[in-house]
């Protein structure tokens, strides 16, 4: 018998041969008869037009692994049969020197995470599944980063405010988009859990895309699944979408609103009403404290009044609904609920 590539064999027990194997060839070896379970035979191996049985293998200590190989037995029923040969074991080779290659990529790409988080979502996707990632882990990591640089152009900003000089309008420019670009991007990725792309990354990938001749994947490709049309949603269902959606806010309409809501759809005031009035009496006492420190008559006066507002809203909850000032802003967008 010869062995292949950098394999070494010696042969054992007779007609046992063991065979020393740099790389995992994959092979699972015989399972013994116990108390409570049947023989299973190894895996079979055609070497030399000869069948073998792996009957053990074992891990080295320097590396590699260890396979015992006995004849098969004629009573059991081959299922697999793995190929022994000069083409197999060069196969082998090139498949775990491309997962190598893989696992140098894949580690690249979570290094490079604030980098490769901004290009499209497309492209994100393609390295995931040629690298093993998870692409929404590389947006998470570009929207920390982005938040980073958009926490230090405001310092940048406040740096002038104190020097009592005007910021130059470009800073503040930049500021906002980045602010409002990556808050809508953490949107979908808390929302959605799917990567999500940059303004920054798309233009670049396009650029690299075209110098490279088109040979990349294309950021404009559409990702499987998302050109799928959907029908709209009958208005029944449509209706108690929007109820489930806007719910936590039906709670500062108007007490006869809120017992219409209760008879039409099963609305109970009680689910969200305390919650959201102690939200907003924080928000209060946060800004009657921040009113005091800078001497703001009508800010201090509008804070407290809300806060008040709260106070009696959380005493009246206790008996039934109870609305507030703020039903007329959440009023427009829940009118087709009423």
């Amino acid at each position: 018998m010869r062995a292949f590539g950098s394999d070494r064999i010696r042969r054992r027990d007779g007609e046992r041969l063991v065979l020393a194997s740099r790389l995992s060839k994959g092979w699972v070896p015989r399972a013994e008869k116990t108390l409570t379970s049947a023989e299973f035979p190894g895996t079979a191996v055609l070497w030399e037009e000869q069948y073998f049985e792996v009957v053990d293998a074992r891990a080295l200590p320097q590396g590699g692994v260890e396979y015992i190989l006995e004849p098969w037995r004629d009573h059991h029923v081959m299922r697999v049969v793995e190929g022994y040969d000069e083409p197999s074991e060069a196969k082998r080779v090139a498949e775990h020197r491309a997962h190598l290659n893989r696992e140098k990529h894949r580690k690249t790409a979570n290094l490079l995470a604030i980098f490769t988080g901004h290009l499209p979502a497309v492209v994100q996707n393609r390295m995931a599944e040629e690298l093993g990632l998870l692409p929404v882990r590389l947006t998470w990591m570009s929207i920390l980063s982005m938040y980073l640089a958009v926490a230090g152009c405001m310092m940048w900003i406040v740096s002038y405010v104190l020097r009592h000089s005007p910021p130059p309008f470009a800073l503040i420019l930049v500021t906002a988009f980045l602010g409002v670009e990556t808050t809508a991007r953490f949107a979908v990725a808390y929302t959605q859990s799917r990567p999500i792309g940059s303004s920054i990354g798309l233009f670049s990938y396009i650029v690299w895309w075209l110098l490279t001749g088109r040979r990349t994947t294309s950021p404009f490709a559409v990702e499987k699944g998302f050109d799928v049309r959907i029908s709209d949603a009958p208005e029944d269902v449509a209706l108690r979408d929007l109820l489930m959606v806007r719910e936590p806010f039906l709670t500062l309409l108007s007490p006869s609103e809120q017992q219409r809501l209760s008879e039409r759809w099963g609305y109970d005031y009680r689910r969200h009403s305390s919650g959201i009035a102690i939200a907003i009496l924080v928000f209060a006492a946060l800004g009657i404290a921040s009113s005091l420190h800078r001497g703001a008559l009508v800010a201090f006066l509008v804070a407290a009044g809300i806060a008040v507002e709260q106070v009696l809203r959380l005493a009246a909850l206790r008996r039934g609904p109870a609305g507030s000032v703020f039903g007329v802003l959440v009023r427009p967008f829940v009118r087709r609920l009423l």
